[in-house]
Order: structure tokens, then sequence, then C-alpha cells
């Protein structure tokens, strides 16, 4: 039977609860419920009730016994799980379970003919429900309480009035023992999508759907609502602050993780996409040092990344970015965003076998572009993978490898030479450098302080001064024009070579 007080059960580890009913009293339990709630659902949304609505009432009975053949599908699909848990024939517990169910109506069509039902009056929700559970054995007291609250929830025409109403009961009994009891109903009401679309509205993007409930779990909705919330929703996110609602909150969480179980894309089918999208879900499930849905969320959001990650859709997508950098540039983007061990092996795999090739210098820097182009590229790509969630002797590993290849370009190609050889005034060779540090055309490293030891060449010649100030007439404009040089020179950290006037 059902406790007046029940435990809050963690939603890691209610997914692997399988309830094995004996008794008529087992199907009344928390876990049987849910499971109800589970195989049941198109049938208890149509009607919109809960699972403790459809065992607790004989018109509840009556109404799936006529709803063609969900009741015979229902209990053969809980038979075959039940039956495959414990290693017993399917057909045997599909027998037992039917015997349980023909008991369970008995026992309610009979109670509900021996005696009226008892009206809840408006207020005294408390001191009815303390009558009720002293009038009489403990499953008898428990008949005739569920048997209230049922008669009083069977007038709401939809789940905005049961949770409206639910709602109210809850402030009635929020300082009372009983609150739980209102507690299991309202999660069993807001796990429904169908009553989630009622007071979150519909919502086309599966992302905003979890957004909301992670909002509403954490206390914060909303934070993604385009328009005016609709007023349930704003009474739910207050109750569930102001009241103690365990099962109401866990109920929040396997929501979270049966959106996230669903094969709807989290915001796009493209894949770039889709991963940010995902990833950046996984950031907000993350509450008081734990994840929303805990173990359970994870391992869909990794088998989520596992669809979108295979070889061949990899494959597929590098294809087409264009240049070598780019499709590295890419793997390292996808990375960054990627969960999950198996996940993240395939994207090493593709790294690595970039790497390894032994043409993979020549390819990186094939084609059209200047020197300081061909630099940027190597410059881009090592901040990349300096920046991605790599291992450290992998990320070490790469980074070096792109480290070596800038200072060979810089050596073969004779890039500072190169600039000297210009028929420019100093002036102008310094702040090309300067330019290119700026644009971050070099390597933190030996190739950058080459760089910068260039710098600190021209601005110390002696023609340099003449050549950045001398056609600049006036003593302000001259000061103005140092200012903007000490500016520079400092981001380089670069003394500047004489001292202001």
């Amino acid at each position: 039977m059902t406790a007046p007080v029940q435990q809050k059960i963690k939603t890691d580890e209610s997914g692997n609860r399988m309830v094995h009913c004996t008794t008529v009293e087992d199907l009344f339990l928390p876990a049987a419920r849910n499971l109800i709630g589970t195989l049941a659902r198109p049938f208890l949304d149509q009607m919109a009730i809960t699972p403790t609505e459809l065992i607790f009432s004989a018109r509840n009975h009556s109404r799936i016994d006529g709803a063609g053949t969900l009741l015979r599908d229902i209990t053969e699909r809980a038979s075959a799980l039940q039956a495959k848990a414990i290693g017993q024939k399917t057909y045997d517990r599909v027998r037992e379970v039917q015997g349980l169910l023909e008991q369970l109506s008995t026992k309610i069509r009979a109670f509900e003919a021996a005696e009226p039902p008892i009206v809840l009056k408006p207020g005294e929700f408390v001191s009815q429900t303390a009558q009720i559970l002293r009038s009489g054995p403990p499953d008898v007291a428990n008949l005739r309480l569920q048997r209230m609250l049922l008669e009083n929830l069977a007038g709401c025409k939809n789940w905005l009035e049961k949770i409206d109403r639910l709602h109210a009961l809850a402030m009635e009994a929020a300082s009372s023992p009983y609150l739980p009891i209102i507690d299991g109903l309202l999660s069993e009401s807001i796990i429904s999508d169908m009553a989630q679309d009622s007071f979150f509205g519909r919502r086309m993007v599966l992302e905003d759907r979890i957004d909301d409930l992670i909002d509403l779990y954490k206390g914060t909705y909303p934070t993604r609502r385009m328009g005016e919330p609709h007023a349930i929703a704003l009474k739910l996110q207050n109750l569930l602050k102001q009241l103690d609602l365990p099962e109401t909150m866990a109920a929040i969480e396997t929501s979270i993780v049966q959106q996230l179980a669903s094969r709807n894309p989290i915001a796009s089918s493209e894949l770039m996409t889709e991963l940010r999208a995902t990833h950046a879900v996984l950031g907000r499930l993350r509450f008081n040092d734990r994840i929303l849905g805990g173990r359970r969320a994870l391992e869909f959001i990794d088998k989520r990344m596992g669809r979108l990650l295979s070889e061949e859709g990899i494959a597929d997508y590098i294809r087409n970015q264009g240049s070598l950098a780019e499709k590295v540039t890419r793997l390292l983007e996808i990375y960054a965003v990627t969960f999950g061990p198996n996940n993240k092996k395939v994207i090493e795999g593709f790294l690595q076998r970039y790497f390894a090739d032994e043409d993979f210098d020549r390819r990186l820097l094939t084609g059209e572009g200047s020197g300081a182009h061909k630099l940027r590229i190597l410059a881009n790509l090592y901040r990349a993978i300096v920046a991605a969630p790599l291992g450290t002797a992998e990320k070490g590993a790469f980074a070096q490898k792109i480290s070596a290849m800038q200072t060979a370009f810089i050596t073969s190609t004779r890039f500072f030479a190169s600039i000297e050889k210009q028929v420019l005034p100093t002036a102008k060779k310094a702040f090309q450098v300067i330019d290119y540090c700026e644009e971050g055309c070099f390597i933190p490293g030996d190739n950058l302080e080459k760089a910068k030891a260039l710098v600190r060449h021209y601005t110390t010649r002696p023609d340099f001064m003449d050549s950045y100030l001398g056609h600049i007439p006036s003593a302000d404009g001259k000061r103005e024009l140092l200012a903007t040089l000490k500016e520079r020179l400092d981001k380089l950290g670069i003394p500047l070579p004489v001292p202001q006037r």
C-alpha cells in the first residue's frame, strides 16, 4: 500500500529498478506506478490522469479495459521486461500479472460499492487526511484517502487544472506530514510531455524544452522564454522554491533524461551545431557538484554524440572543409565539444592520422598565399591545439610539431631577411613586423621572440625616429605618435627606445 510519507527515489538508480509485483498491494508502490506511467503514457495523457488515479479508480479501470488492446499490450510489455529480469517464462508472467490486475479491479470495485467517497472540503485537506488515517486499518484508510483525492481531481478537465489544484493542496499541506502525498501526485503529473506542453508551451526545439526543465529544477525558470510565461508554470516554480518536494524534483530529473533519450535533435541536424548545443546542455546540467539526471543523463548524451561521431560521419563532414589546416581545425573544434571516451577516440584517430602523414608539412602549406598568410595558418592551428582539451602528451606532441614547422618555414623562406631587403624606411619595416606580431602570425616561443628581436633592432636604429616622426611638424603630433608607438610596444613587452618628450 502507499505510505503517507514516501521516500524520494534517486533518479540515478530508479532506471535500474525492475518492479516485480506479487500481491495487489505491490501495485500501489511507487515503482509500480512509475512503470505504469511509462507504459500507459498515451492513455494517461489522453485522459489527463496520473498512474495513481488509474490504479485507485474503478471508472478508470473500465476506461482502459475499453481501449481496445491497450491493456493487453501494456500487460505483455511489462511482463516481458519482468520475466527477462528474473529468468521467468514470459507467458507465465503474463498470466500472473493478469491475475493481479483482476484482483485489483475486484478490490477497488468492492470498496467503492461498500461506501461513498469522502468529499474533500476546501481548506480542510490536513484535518480530513488525519481523520481518515485514523479511521481504520492502514490498507482501508489508504483506499479512503486515495478515493477522496481522486474524486477531488476528477473534475479537472486538463493537466493545467489538475496541476493548479494540486498546487492549492500542496500549499494547504505545506507544514504538515501529509505533503508527500501531494508530492507524489504532482510528480506523476508534471512528468507528462502533454502536461509540460500545457504549462511551458509548445517547444519546437528540444534544447528549449530541456532548458525549461533545467530552469524549473534550479529555480531559475524562465531564462529562455520569448513571451510571457504561463501562470501555472510560475506557480509551479514558486511552489518548488517554497516547499520540499523530492518526488516532484526527481520527476523533473527523470523528464530531462527522457528528453535526452529521444532521437530528436537537440537543436539541429547539422553536425557542428548539434554537437555544440548538446555540449552546452551538458554544461547546464551541472548543479551543486552533480549532474541532473545522473549517470543516465550522461549515458544518453554519450549515445547522442556517438550517433553523430561515426567514422563515416566525421569523414563526410571533414571532406567539405577546404584546406588541410581547416580540416584539422574543424576536428579540434569538434573535439572541444565531444563527450565520452569512445567518441573522443574517434576524433583522436583522425588527428593522429593527419599528424602522422609523412606529407603533412607540405600539404598544410601548399597553395597560394603570402609568407605571412602561411605563418598565420600555422599559428592559428597551434592556438587551436593548445586550446583543445587533448591529453597532455598528445597536445604537447601536436603543438611541438606545428611550432617546428613554422621555424622551418621561416628559415627556408628567409622570411625575416626578406623584410630587411625591402626598400622601405626603417619605421615601415618595424611596423610591418609589429603588425605581424599583433595579428598572431608567430607561435609563442623562439619564433615570436625572433620577431620581437627584429622589432627592437629596427626601433633602436639611428634613423628610426627620423623615419617615424620626421614628417610630423608639430610637437603635439610627435607626442601623439610616440604614445601610439609606446602602447603597441608595451603589448609586445618591448621598451620605447627613446624617452618621451
